[in-house]
């Protein structure tokens, strides 16, 4: 007797028509990661300010500055020093 093919997960949600579509994938990723830029946006650019003169320097410093901006904006940098601070203790 021959045993059934074994399916993992994927593979049966996938035939069941269960799990998550791309695209919610996609946005869930994307927001975490913009979100994560936007939390940690002043200390990329004052990481960036740290680098060597050069090309390397000046494109992260062009990347990170708007991100900085917006951090400082909305006050996302104190968000982030409050966690850290909890973190510490």
């Amino acid at each position: 007797m021959s045993s059934p093919p074994h399916l993992d997960i994927g593979e049966r949600r996938s035939e069941q028509g269960s799990g998550r579509s791309l695209r919610s994938v996609f946005v869930a990723v994307a927001v975490f990661y913009v979100s994560g830029a936007l939390l940690n946006g002043s200390y990329l650019y004052e990481d960036a300010q740290q680098r060597e003169f050069g090309p390397a320097r000046t494109v992260w410093m062009k990347a990170t500055r708007p991100l900085a901006e917006i951090s400082e904006f909305l006050k996302l940098h104190v968000l982030r020093d409050q966690v850290e601070k909890l973190r510490k203790e």
